[in-house]
């Protein structure tokens, strides 16, 4: 059987969905292919019975994050601001501590990025070494400090030299903060810092378009209703389980495969994670550059686990329920709750090698160690929560991971910039791709509409005559 349409998109998650939402306006015919048998990709909220829904993926946003924000405002969602009152904790080797006690994530980018462009010349160089003093010299102003730094960089094994850790190594900070540095970011993307380049998240890092956190605000109707609203504004809904296995070239256009159909069409817009997209035969012009592009990039390891307890106790405490952890490496937890009623909750996030290791384990076995994990904090009452929910996103056949997809250290720095501006037949979008707010349910919204945009300039300048079908 083959079909004909205008432009074909490969997914349905946020960015896919608006791509379509922003094609059609203009006149031209989409259709969408998605592989599961829903929409929303990494955004997927489950709803239960008397309860708010459990975000097995996406979940918060900042109040910068316009084009969501326009969409929730459009379906008149209820906005409710992420708890943030009480003390933040952190637990390294045994110890409690205040969060504020250690490194934070705004120092290490500062630190971060002084540290990728030092030793390129005599002015960053110096500018290097004071960002180094200054840390040094705030939290302890003590000259051994130096003493200590230099013999850390001289007995310490290396990591590979062009890796995230490697970055975080020429930092020479003190033991925990190393420990708390390695943890946010193997959270934040789901991997050892050792495995990731460092200049590709130095670019993320400097394009996120935000003075603000990332976490402020979450919907407790649940982040689909986002991705159900870019649904709603197409005149054809996406096909489900349809998984696109090929996308070469024809005589007039593309022929795409999905099984058992055959499509036609003038452009595709490939939106699943670049981890996902490589499994896709893509044959087109320069092939093999795209192949190396994709190849470039390693899923994310991800468990997201929400417990529901009966009452707030460690806001009894004066603690806000957040904490990160230096062991196990890659966990992080925060108050969930909203402020609507319901239960009270935390989320536990846990990204990294850990996360891989543990999704090998029973359900049972994997709840027991993060119960104890939290317990070793906030005391005997967390490890008896009421309700526990889970979503595991390790090797997930469809969205490869979570968050995010990285590049590795051994890769080109500049592969996410190239993809997302790779021109042709086929054209890629996803929140791995924007150049504002990458990774995130706002960076795959824009993503999708920027390539949308570009594809219908490009149809416009062939004086094309196109309908929506």
């Amino acid at each position: 059987m083959v079909e004909d349409v205008k432009v074909l998109i490969v997914g349905a998650g946020a960015a896919d969905l608006a791509a379509a939402a922003a094609l059609e306006p203009s006149g031209v015919s989409c259709l969408v292919l998605e592989a599961q048998s829903r929409i929303g990709g990494r955004v997927h909220s489950v709803a239960y019975a008397g309860q708010v829904p459990f975000e097995r993926g996406a979940q918060m946003i900042n109040g910068d994050m316009t084009a969501v924000r326009e969409l929730s405002a459009q379906e008149k969602l209820h906005v409710s601001p992420v708890s943030s009152t009480g003390c933040d904790l952190c637990c390294v080797g045994g110890d409690v501590l205040p969060r504020t006690d250690l490194v934070s994530a705004e120092d290490l980018e500062n630190l971060i990025n002084d540290a990728i462009r030092s030793w390129a010349s005599p002015p960053e160089i110096v500018r290097s070494l004071g960002s180094l003093y200054r840390w040094w010299k705030s939290p302890r102003e003590d000259v051994g400090e130096l003493r200590r730094g230099l013999a850390l960089a001289a007995t310490r094994i290396k990591p590979p030299k062009d890796s995230l850790g490697a970055a975080i190594q020429r930092l020479l900070l003190c033991p925990e903060d190393e420990a708390i540095a390695r943890t946010m970011l193997a959270e934040q993307y789901g991997a050892d810092p050792d495995a990731m380049s460092t200049l590709a998240v130095k670019t993320g890092l400097a394009a996120y378009a935000s003075e603000r956190g990332d976490a402020e605000f979450q919907f407790p109707a649940g982040m689909s209703r986002i991705v159900e609203a870019l649904a709603s504004k197409l005149s054809c809904q996406p096909v489900l389980n349809m998984p696109v296995s090929r996308v070469s070239c024809a005589p007039e256009g593309l022929e795409i495969a999905a099984k058992g159909k055959t499509y036609h069409a003038s452009q595709a817009i490939v939106a699943v994670p670049p981890t996902v997209a490589r499994k896709i035969h893509i044959d087109v012009p320069d092939h093999a550059a795209l192949d190396r592009l994709l190849s470039a990039f390693s899923a994310g390891d991800m468990i997201k686990t929400r417990l529901v307890y009966d009452r707030p106790f460690w806001r009894h405490k004066g603690y806000s329920g957040a904490i990160t952890f230096a062991s196990p490496a890659g966990l992080a937890v925060r108050d969930t709750s909203y402020d609507t009623g319901g239960n009270p909750q935390l989320t536990a996030f846990l990204g990294g090698p850990v996360a891989r290791k543990r999704a090998n384990l029973s359900k049972d076995h994997r709840q027991a160690l993060l119960l104890g994990d939290i317990a070793r904090v906030l005391g005997d009452p967390a490890g008896h929560p009421v309700d526990v929910d889970e979503a595991i996103w390790v090797d997930h056949p469809w969205s490869g991971g979570g968050y995010n997809a990285h590049v590795g250290h051994d890769q080109p720095p500049d592969t996410v910039p190239r993809l997302a501006q790779w021109q042709g037949f086929v054209q890629f979008a996803g929140a791995e791709l924007d150049d504002i707010f990458a990774g995130y349910v706002e960076g795959a919204i824009r993503s999708g509409c920027r390539v949308a945009a570009r594809i219908v300039r490009a149809l416009k300048m062939q004086g094309e005559q196109y309908a929506i079908r």
